[in-house]
C-alpha cells in the first residue's frame, strides 16, 4: 500500500475522531484528583519476538552498516508498581529477560583499503534488563513536574557465519567467506524533565463497577455518580493489597457487598471471585494532559549522545466499559553532532474490553521526520499500523500479543517491516 494512501487514511480517522458523536456515552469523571490507584505487580514467564533492525557507524575513514531480521525466545521477570493519587502519579518497572537468539540479514564495511559486502547468518544468546522510573508531582489539580530516567543494558554472544565479496583498493572483487565468534554489548539512558498541564486518571476501577452493576443487576439503571462511588470502594479494597502476603478474594468482597446492601440498599448477591479477579489490565485512562521540557539520551553506540525539548499531548475517553478512545501526538527536536532531526508522532487507537477478561487493541501511528544537515533538509514519513491482543486464562496466567508494520517512504526513518511479539506469563499482585 503506498505511503500517501495511507497518510490520507489516517488523516480521516483522527477528523473521525475529533468530532462528538451525539450517540455517544459522554463519560464525566467527578474530581479525577480524588481517584486514587495503587497497583504492584511480578510477572515471570516466556516471551518470542521477531524484529527487524539496522545498526550503521560512519566515520572519516570508514563506513559500517548492518540490517537484520532478529529472532529472540527469552525467559523474562518483571517488576511493576504504580500509585496515582492527588498529588502524584509514581511509577517504576524493572525488567529482565534471557534466551537464545539468531537472525539473518547483510552489512557492508568499507574503509579506504577494501569494501565487504555480505549476506550472514547469526545464532547466540541475548541477555537484557531495564529499568524506568517516572514521577508527576502535582502542585494543584492540573499543574505538575516531571521527571523520569531510564536505563537498560544488552549483551549479545552469537555465531556468525558470512558469505560475499571483497573489493580492495585496486577494485579487484574476490569471493568472501569467515565464521567468527564474539560478543556485542548495547546500553543506554534516556533522561527527562518537564512541566504539564492536566490529568491523565486510572479508571481500572470504574470499568469494574460498572461491569459488578450490569452483571448482578440487570434490572436496575445507575448513575455515573453511584458507579464512581463504588469504584472509589473497590479501589480502598484493591489498593491495600500487599504482593509478599498476597490477597483472599473471599476477604475482599465483604466490604463492597456490604456497600452495595448498605448504601446502595441492593439486595445481596453472591460475585463470582473469577469477575473479582478479572479487570487487572495496565491503566485504563480518561482525560487530557499536555507535556513539556528538555531531554538527553546516552547510548554507547552511534548515535552516541542526543539531546532536545519535546512537546506532547496525549488525550484518552472512556466511552463505556467496553470501549477506551486513545489520541496522542507529540514533537521532539534532536540535536546530535553529525546532524540535527525534528521528529514527530500522531497515534489514533481504541481499546475493547471484552467481560473483564480480554484487551484488544488496534490503531495507527503516523510518523514525520525532518533531517538537518546544514542548509540541507530533507522530509521522511513513516506509517505504523498496529494491534494487539491480552487475555487472562485465569487470575494468575496471562497472554499478551503484539503485531505491527511499518511502511516508510525513506529508511534513514526507520526500518520497514514486521515486528511481533508473543507472551505467555504467570502474574503474582
Amino acid at each position: 500500500m503506498k505511503i500517501e494512501s495511507l497518510k490520507t487514511v489516517f488523516i480521516l480517522i483522527v477528523l473521525v475522531c475529533s468530532i462528538q458523536v451525539e450517540g455517544w456515552s459522554q463519560f464525566r469523571l467527578a474530581k479525577p484528583e480524588k481517584t486514587e490507584y495503587r497497583k504492584q505487580e511480578i510477572n515471570w514467564g516466556l516471551n518470542f519476538s521477531s524484529v527487524k533492525q539496522r545498526e550503521s557507524l560512519t566515520t572519516d575513514s570508514s563506513a559500517y552498516y548492518e540490517e537484520m531480521t532478529n529472532g529472540t525466545i527469552n525467559l523474562f521477570v518483571n517488576h511493576q508498581f504504580r500509585h496515582f493519587n492527588a498529588y502524584k502519579q509514581e511509577q517504576l518497572s524493572f525488567a529482565a529477560q534471557a534466551g537464545p537468539l539468531w537472525g539473518k540479514g547483510s552489512w557492508n564495511d568499507s574503509t579506504k583499503i577494501q569494501e565487504i559486502d555480505a549476506d550472514h547468518r547469526i545464532a547466540g544468546l541475548r541477555g537484557y534488563a531495564v529499568a524506568d522510573y517516572s514521577y508527576r508531582y502535582y502542585y494543584n489539580n492540573q499543574s505538575y513536574t516531571i521527571v523520569r530516567l531510564k536505563g537498560w543494558g544488552k549483551y549479545d554472544w552469537y555465531r556468525q557465519s558470512s558469505e560475499g565479496t571483497i573489493t580492495d583498493s585496486n577494485r579487484v572483487v574476490s569471493g568472501y567467506s569467515d565464521v567468527t565468534k564474539g560478543g556485542k554489548w548495547k546500553a543506554g539512558i534516556d533522561a527527562r524533565a518537564g512541566w504539564g498541564i492536566g490529568r491523565l486518571t486510572a479508571t481500572n476501577y470504574i470499568m469494574l463497577a460498572e461491569y459488578i452493576l450490569e452483571k448482578y443487576y440487570p434490572e436496575k439503571s445507575f448513575s455515573q455518580e453511584e458507579i464512581q462511588e463504588l469504584a472509589q470502594v473497590i479501589g480502598k479494597v484493591k489498593n491495600n493489597r500487599e504482593i509478599i502476603t498476597g490477597h483472599i478474594t473471599e476477604k475482599e468482597l465483604v466490604p463492597v457487598l456490604a456497600y452495595l446492601n448498605q448504601n446502595m440498599f441492593l439486595l445481596p448477591k453472591n460475585i463470582e471471585a473469577g469477575d473479582w479477579e478479572s479487570g487487572e489490565f495496565l491503566p485504563r485512562y480518561h482525560g487530557n494532559r499536555v507535556e513539556f521540557g528538555p531531554f538527553f539520551q546516552y547510548y554507547n553506540k552511534e548515535p552516541d549522545f542526543v539531546y532536545g525539548g519535546y512537546l506532547q499531548y496525549e488525550s484518552a475517553k472512556y466511552i463505556d466499559r467496553k470501549w477506551n478512545r486513545n489520541f496522542s501526538a507529540a514533537i521532539n527536536y534532536n540535536a546530535y553532532k553529525h546532524n540535527d532531526w525534528i521528529l514527530g508522532e500522531l497515534s489514533v487507537s481504541w481499546s475493547n474490553y471484552v467481560k473483564l477478561k480480554s484487551q484488544f487493541d488496534f490503531g495507527l501511528k503516523y510518523i514525520p521526520g525532518l533531517e538537518i544537515a546544514g542548509e540541507e533538509v530533507t522530509f521522511y514519513n513513516g506509517l505504523v499500523p498496529y494491534l494487539s491482543w491480552f487475555t487472562q486464562f485465569n487470575p494468575k496466567s496471562r497472554m499478551d500479543l503484539k503485531l505491527a508494520w511499518r511502511f516508510v517512504s525513506d529508511e534513514k526513518l526507520m526500518v520497514p517491516g514486521p515486528e511481533i511479539s508473543v507472551s505467555v506469563y504467570k502474574s503474582r499482585y
